[in-house]
């Protein structure tokens, strides 16, 4: 199952990053020391992910789980509510869109996403999941 792991998040890091420009995407997010300059959000992280088998007589495939991560230092929480929403223009629904060398995305559905406001006081964090079926060509 293992390999399912990175051609999904090549896919969906492609995709976000395509449509989310110039909102910069990342896999491991950047340090965030005190004083982070405001220049630097808001940004996106790829988050946990799960797999699942979802092989048939025929095909080997699998059902993952994709957590995002908004980051924003916006006086308030639009930002991250604006960004979350193109974060589901671009996935749910759009398996098409996404691609990968040797694999089929069959679908991409929303989950859950939700806005909270971090201990600091100046940060907010969106947080987003979803549900992403693929094939092994």
């Amino acid at each position: 199952m293992s390999e399912f792991f990175n051609p999904l998040q090549q896919a969906v890091y492609t995709r976000l990053t395509a449509q989310l420009s110039p909102i910069k995407v990342y896999d491991s997010p950047p340090d965030q020391p005190d004083g982070l300059p405001l220049s630097d959000f808001p940004y996106v992280v790829l988050g946990a992910d799960t797999l699942m088998p979802f092989d048939t007589d025929t095909s080997i495939g699998a059902d993952a789980t994709l957590t995002l991560h908004v980051w924003s230092r916006y006086d308030g929480a639009k930002e991250a509510k604006t960004i979350l929403g193109q974060i589901y223009t671009a996935l749910n629904r759009q398996a098409a869109n996404l691609s990968a060398s040797g694999y089929t995305f069959v679908d991409c559905l929303f989950e859950f996403g939700e806005v909270i406001e971090e201990v600091d006081g100046k940060t907010r964090h969106g947080v987003c999941r979803y549900r992403i079926t693929m094939e092994k060509n």
